[in-house]
């Protein structure tokens, strides 16, 4: 019995043993199971990384294309990518964000302006975020009270998800292996931007230095791209330029309107009785109640303008004329009186450059002067934007004769300063003109703009000091400018000065959608932003010299000085207005009295620097 007993028991325990061992194989089987199942899910997912590479769309529509690669490990709100702005750089920039659509595992890329209302307030990721040692860790973190997984990709990029209170194992497993094996794809696809960009650079700086080329031999092509900057500033739906010379015609420059206008006037007899209705005027608006607007309508064909705006330009040894449409609500944004102002300056200017074309004949590498008036040109088009060069350039110099620079030095940095926003000419006028903010892309394409003005300058002038401070005039002192991340006294001084009076002004000078600072506000914010994004002395020796300017005894109260010399309004804009060449009172106070002509500069008295400034002594 007790035999039996032993050997029943024995049984059991080698029983159990077995089944222990059983279930530790099966365990250890799952668990190999698992692992093998996660190392093909891991292979999966890099794959589809792999296969959704794109190397000609650009890196971020790559990004992009990542992000939503991962949304199918991660259910998620928004997927965002963010990269290093360059090497040695502390801090990550927005670069692609998606954004989950109704449906399960259904994202789409997030356009800025068009996305649908939604009753829920939705997360909106930072534009950028501060490299420190946070950012290198995977794991969760917060944005305010928003939970976030934050995933670093090698040490140029950082992915971010969320809202996401927490993440399961597998999850994590997979977000790490993505981690680790995204960096290599990453850095192909950012040395190819940066070569992108580079060729981005060359062909724009061509295609100006090619513009201006042309622009500095052939009055035509003056004449079209004064036109065209006139003709996007005041909103023209379309329009054309008309030239004769020895009984020929032709339409070198046409725009917006159908081609069966242009196939219109391309017949002799309609553009010769077109021209005949423009002849006898220098400018003029022709509406509905204008027998003109009718013929002129019959003969364009194809059109329904509510206005045309037509008139001579000039054109040695040619006879020029140009004719536009405004949309029906045109005279709700513009007066007649400021068309008449914008097209006045036009042609003045126009006259102005086109002689001084024909005094440079002779001499074609002297450049500066008609860069100038060609600057000078560009600004005045827009009302928003009249006497900004020359305002560059006499605060500059300023700034840089009180730092007790030479006289040489000083002379070069006005010519800069002056000459600061001239690469825009390698941009389109839509994009120059453009209202409001600037998509990614528009904004890396406006950041040109110093590249090109400084090839500009060093090939016509035939200086690098002027051209390096163009190039580096959107370099910030805590090294987070562009376009080379320059920091401290890295920056040419002259490029630091501008950076100053370019912010300043900017402060000022309102837009159509937006509002100008008041002076004060405007100074503070200057100092608010010495010793980060501006140079400190730089910014104290501009205030001490505004302090120095307001504490004169002798100003009585009074403005700084008149209107038309402060905002260096040329003599188009103000002569028509009452207090133009005035000194018993100040712009403000006779427009109590009286109706002025701010608005063809882009002001009212009660935001206008003139007027913000006086009040702070009151």
């Amino acid at each position: 019995m007790e035999q039996s007993e032993q050997a029943w028991y024995s049984a059991s325990i080698i029983g159990w043993i077995l089944l222990g061992a059983a279930l530790l194989l099966l365990i250890w089987l799952a668990f190999v199971n698992h692992r093998q199942r996660l190392r093909l899910a891991r292979s999966a997912h890099l794959e589809l990384l792999v296969k959704r590479i794109q190397p000609e769309a650009g890196l971020d529509n790559n990004l992009s294309l990542f992000l939503e690669a991962i949304s199918q490990m991660v259910e998620a709100d928004s997927y965002t990518f963010y990269i290093r702005e360059g090497a040695g750089s502390e801090t990550f920039v927005l670069r692609a964000v998606r954004y989950r659509r109704e449906g399960p595992g259904e994202i789409g890329p997030s356009y800025s302006g068009l996305a649908p209302y939604e009753k829920k307030e939705r997360y909106h990721p930072p534009l950028t975020i501060a490299a420190d040692a946070a950012s290198r860790t995977a794991g969760l973190v917060s944005e305010g009270a928003v939970p976030l997984y934050n995933m670093p990709v090698g040490a140029v990029g950082l992915v971010r998800i969320g809202p996401v209170r927490s993440i399961s194992r597998r999850q994590s497993f997979l977000l790490g292996a993505v981690g680790a094996d995204l960096p290599q794809l990453l850095d192909v696809l950012a040395e190819s931007d940066r070569m992108d960009r580079k060729a981005s650079i060359v062909e724009t700086s061509r295609a100006a230095l090619e513009a201006i080329s042309t622009m500095a031999m052939d009055p035509e092509a003056v004449v079209r791209k004064a036109l065209g900057m006139s003709a996007s500033a005041l909103g023209l739906t379309g329009g054309c330029l008309l030239v004769t010379e020895a009984g020929n015609a032709s339409i070198p420059m046409f725009f917006g309107w159908s081609d069966t206008v242009k196939h219109r006037l391309s017949e002799a007899a309609a553009m010769s009785l077109l021209i005949q209705l423009i002849e006898p005027h220098e400018l003029v608006l022709w509406g509905k109640d204008d027998v003109e607007f009718d013929q002129a309508l019959s003969l364009l064909g194809g059109i329904s303008e509510g206005y045309l705006l037509a008139g001579r330009l000039p054109l040695p040894g040619k006879r020029a004329y140009f004719i536009g449409g405004l949309h029906r609500h045109a005279m709700s944004e513009h007066s007649e009186a400021q068309l008449r102002t914008t097209f006045a300056t036009m042609t003045r200017q126009l006259v102005q450059l086109l002689a001084i074309q024909e005094r440079m004949k002779p001499f074609a590498h002297t450049y500066a002067e008609f860069l100038k008036l060609l600057a000078g040109t560009i600004d005045d088009l827009n009302p928003f934007t009249v006497g900004y060069s020359e305002l560059m350039s006499r605060y500059s110099i300023v700034i840089a004769k009180r730092l007790g620079l030479s006289d040489d030095h000083v002379r070069d940095i006005g010519t800069a300063a002056y000459l600061s926003n001239i690469g825009v000419l390698g941009l389109s006028e839509e994009l120059y003109l453009k209202e409001g903010r600037y998509t990614e892309l528009e904004f890396e394409t406006m950041k040109l703009h110093s590249e090109v003005g400084a090839v500009i300058a060093e090939m016509t002038l035939g200086s690098k000091r002027v051209a390096d401070m163009i190039r580096y005039h959107h370099e910030r002192i805590d090294g987070h400018g562009y376009p080379a991340g320059l920091r401290g006294d890295g920056i040419p001084v002259g490029s630091r000065i501008l950076f100053v009076v370019q912010t300043f002004l900017a402060k000022i000078n309102g837009r159509k959608y937006r509002e100008p600072m008041p002076f004060r506000e405007a100074i503070r914010s200057l100092e608010t932003l010495a010793g980060s994004q501006l140079d400190a002395g730089i910014v104290q020796t501009f205030v001490g010299w505004f302090e120095e300017k307001r504490g004169g005894p002798q100003l009585g109260g009074r403005a700084l000085g008149a209107c038309w010399d402060m905002l260096c309004s040329p003599s188009d804009v103000c002569r028509q207005c009452p207090a133009y060449q005035r000194d018993d009172k100040d712009c403000f106070v006779i427009a109590r009295e009286e109706d002025v002509n701010c608005k063809s500069h882009g002001k009212i008295c009660e935001t206008c620097f003139v007027y913000t400034e006086t009040e702070t002594r009151r």
